[in-house]
């Protein structure tokens, strides 16, 4: 088994993309399917969960929009996070003290 601090970076981040992407391809089709029956009634007459993968992969090959951002959305959704987190991340490391002797006591004026 590879553990996760094994992994260089570009690996990991392929192997980020390959989970995020099978769930977009073989999970979230699915999920969405079944949300869209419960709340909007039948994707078409006579349609099954099937029919929409088939439509789905379609237009992927087509290329079409809609598809791909559907099987990119959980990768896109993370990075986009990523990018949310980055000022907060930049602004943690500069509160942060260079070396453990110079921490200095918190006092009543800093909180």
């Amino acid at each position: 088994m590879v553990e996760a601090a094994d992994l260089t970076t570009p690996r990991r981040e392929l192997l980020l993309f390959g989970c995020l992407a099978g769930f977009g391809l073989l999970v979230l089709p699915a999920l969405v399917y079944a949300v869209g029956v419960f709340l909007l009634g039948e994707y078409r007459p006579g349609a099954t969960v099937g029919s929409f993968y088939a439509d789905l992969y379609a237009e992927l090959a087509a290329p079409a929009l809609w598809a791909w951002l559907l099987v990119l959305g959980p990768w896109l959704g993370i990075q986009w996070l990523r990018l949310l987190w980055l000022p907060f991340r930049a602004l943690l490391r500069r509160s942060v003290p260079a070396s453990p002797g110079n921490e200095a006591s918190p006092e009543a004026s800093d909180i």
